[in-house]
């Protein structure tokens, strides 16, 4: 696997083959931000291990939304941890159902939710194994407190994403899939509402950070604000 990635002293990057997930260390523990798609346990604990941490260390899973590269090793990680999991409730009442996607149509979410309830095939990427047990995460809130990460309500790629924020080293923003910097700096490929997107890339914009990461691409490390507000022309 590829080692992490050290963005400060406290913060880790974890590129997995689909998607970046996040290590961050606290005096409470270790708070991990998304679990990757099925079958990324044992990457993660590795990970975690390199960093010089155990696996049992973490105590906070924050799941910026509930597609699949973001929720789907969720419920293998709790099987060894003891962790209270967070996320926003439009994205929660899915992976307590063990579903990963919400589609624009309310007939197809049907049929996709009658599938899932009724039957025992389930579909890659569109179902993950279901979590009960999941704290809501509301905007603005501090996770597990003021010493660790900032909720940002970020709506656009899904109804119910969320980025995060924190004010170590001179402030890192997690954009989720709000943004991706693959090529380059720009909005993520795919959204469910474009009008949403461009309302949470303005308010990521407007706040002050030195550092970006993305769960699909490399991360700024210096003046990612600046880029930010001149790559979607806030500045």
């Amino acid at each position: 696997m590829i080692p992490p990635v050290i963005i400060s002293p406290n913060f880790y990057q974890v590129s997995l083959p689909e998607v970046n997930v996040f290590i961050n260390k606290t005096k409470a523990g270790l708070i991990l931000i998304d679990t990757g798609p099925p079958g990324s346990k044992e990457a993660i604990f590795q990970a975690i291990r390199i960093i010089g941490s155990d696996p049992k260390d973490i105590r906070h899973i924050i799941v910026t939304h509930a597609h699949y590269d973001h929720s789907g090793s969720l419920a293998d990680i709790l099987q060894d941890v003891n962790a209270t999991v967070y996320m926003h409730p439009a994205e929660a009442e899915l992976i307590q159902k063990g579903i990963a996607h919400r589609f624009k149509s309310k007939k197809a979410n049907r049929l996709l939710c009658a599938i899932t309830m009724r039957s025992a095939i389930k579909l890659p990427h569109l179902n993950v194994k279901p979590v009960k047990n999941i704290t809501a995460a509301k905007h603005r809130q501090w996770i597990p407190d003021a010493t660790g990460l900032q909720v940002i309500y970020a709506p656009g790629h899904c109804k119910g994403q969320i980025a995060l924020f924190s004010p170590e080293n001179g402030g890192i923003i997690l954009t989720a899939d709000s943004a991706e910097n693959i090529s380059h700096l720009k909005l993520a490929t795919k959204y469910n509402n474009l009008h949403m997107c461009l309302v949470t890339i303005k308010r990521i914009s407007m706040m002050d950070f030195r550092v970006a990461l993305f769960s699909h691409g490399r991360p700024i490390l210096h003046a990612a604000s600046d880029y930010f507000k001149s790559a979607f022309g806030f500045d």
